[in-house]
């Protein structure tokens, strides 16, 4: 099989654009669980958030072996017909821009470095809310397995936040189901981070699929690519509906740019550096763990453990300078608890939640800093007018490499180009 091309038109990006402006409502649905983009990051302050869990409606789960579909909101057709009486006097201020990001080659390679010996690494480890003592005393403490893993990788989450600097790749597949249409999305995130900048890339494309135009934009919601580049003061938020699989690497690119919505916001690192950032997915592990935008998460109390994870899977290995945490999620409590609900429908834009499966391997260094993690899930919900069920596999490697987390240069000539157009 040849690799494939997804080559979308300008215009359809400006519709996009066009669309969101006019009906904040009309926006494209993804299967994607938890590559937290604009969603997450502009997410409603905790206020909003616990009003949102009161007013939530009752979930109806949907029967095992339904198919996952999406489909934009009804007044999509609306937005169109307005927005091309526009589009032609929106062109042309609308400039494109080269430049390579090519994640077989812009990726991160000290993962296996522990940061306790990589570079700055008194600086890193200074930084970190909870430190190895601690994290041994989570590992040695006589509570039930599954409360240790949820306070174990909450401290990992909250390390995140603060540390001094870090990187971190994902790689997700997953399956999709639009009526008669059908295909897997490939959705790989780059992100690095330090307080200096933050450098975060997200491409999507669907593959082995046959999907026509409107499909595809509904599988990938904002773009096929979005990168959120935060630098000098403001955050320059970059698109593209270009992109390239190789099926012989696996891994994505793209190399045709163009101007995001917000460019060049006042924005700073320390903003982005929360739990609603390093958070990997929708689970709430500890009592008011909610979406924060303004990076206070003081309110969450890691000695308020929930009983997410079912007590006769989880385990917790001491592997030498890392811990392995293993642990399948009980569903019947995860279905029932309203963060991990409200996490989970603001991340995917879904209803009815039910998680039927998601097992979870986690590895965190002694120091309290994430390692690696794969996550294998599945769920079914209500999505727009359809009802279905999704499957997705997540793997994603950390470094603190200074290398892995500094080099923002193939990021930088992108965003000169677009300056310069």
């Amino acid at each position: 099989m040849k690799k494939k091309d997804l080559e979308n038109e300008e215009l359809d990006e400006i519709i996009d654009d066009e669309a969101e402006i006019i009906d904040d409502e009309a926006e494209d649905v993804v299967i994607d669980d938890e590559i937290i983009e604009d969603e997450a990051e502009e997410a409603p302050k905790s206020k909003k958030a616990k009003k949102a869990k009161k007013t939530k409606p009752g979930k109806k789960p949907m029967k095992k072996g339904a198919k996952i579909a999406i489909i934009t909101s009804s007044s999509v057709v609306a937005v169109a017909a307005i927005v091309l009486v526009v589009v032609f006097v929106i062109l042309p201020l609308f400039n494109s821009a080269g430049g390579k990001i090519d994640f077989a080659k812009n990726n991160i390679t000290g993962y296996e470095t522990n940061p306790a010996s990589a570079s700055s690494s008194s600086k890193i480890l200074k930084a970190l809310t909870y430190d190895e003592d601690y994290m041994a005393d989570l590992y040695s403490s006589s509570s039930d397995t599954n409360l240790i893993a949820a306070q174990m990788m909450f401290a990992a989450y909250k390390n995140i936040a603060t540390a001094y600097q870090y990187s971190y790749f994902s790689d997700k597949i997953g399956t999709t189901n639009l009526g008669d249409k059908s295909g897997k999305l490939v959705v790989q995130r780059l992100r690095r981070q330090n307080k200096d900048i933050k450098d975060d890339i997200t491409l999507k494309l669907p593959i082995e699929h046959n999907f026509g135009t409107f499909e595809v934009k509904a599988v990938t919601g904002e773009g096929a690519v979005a990168m959120r580049y935060i630098k000098n003061g403001g955050i320059y938020r970059i698109k593209s509906n270009k992109i390239t699989y190789d099926e012989k690497t696996g891994y994505l690119s793209c190399d045709s740019w163009g101007k995001g919505k917000s460019f060049g916001a006042k924005e700073t690192p320390a903003q982005s550096a929360n739990i609603t950032e390093s958070r990997m997915n929708y689970l709430s592990l500890v009592e008011g763990m909610e979406y924060r935008e303004d990076g206070n998460d003081s309110g969450m109390d890691i000695n308020s453990p929930k009983p997410i994870f079912k007590n006769s899977t989880a385990r917790i290995d001491d592997k030498g300078d890392y811990y392995e945490i293993y642990v399948e999620v009980d569903s019947a409590f995860a279905d029932n608890d309203p963060e991990t609900i409200y996490f989970f429908e603001k991340d995917n834009g879904a209803k009815g939640v039910h998680i039927e499966k998601c097992n979870i391997t986690y590895q965190i260094w002694k120091c309290g800093l994430p390692k690696a993690y794969v996550v294998d899930e599945t769920w079914s919900g209500h999505i727009a007018v359809y009802d279905g069920e999704a499957n997705a596999k997540t793997k994603c490697k950390y470094s603190y490499e200074d290398k892995d987390c500094t080099d923002d240069s193939a990021t930088e000539a992108i965003l000169n180009a677009l300056l310069a157009a």
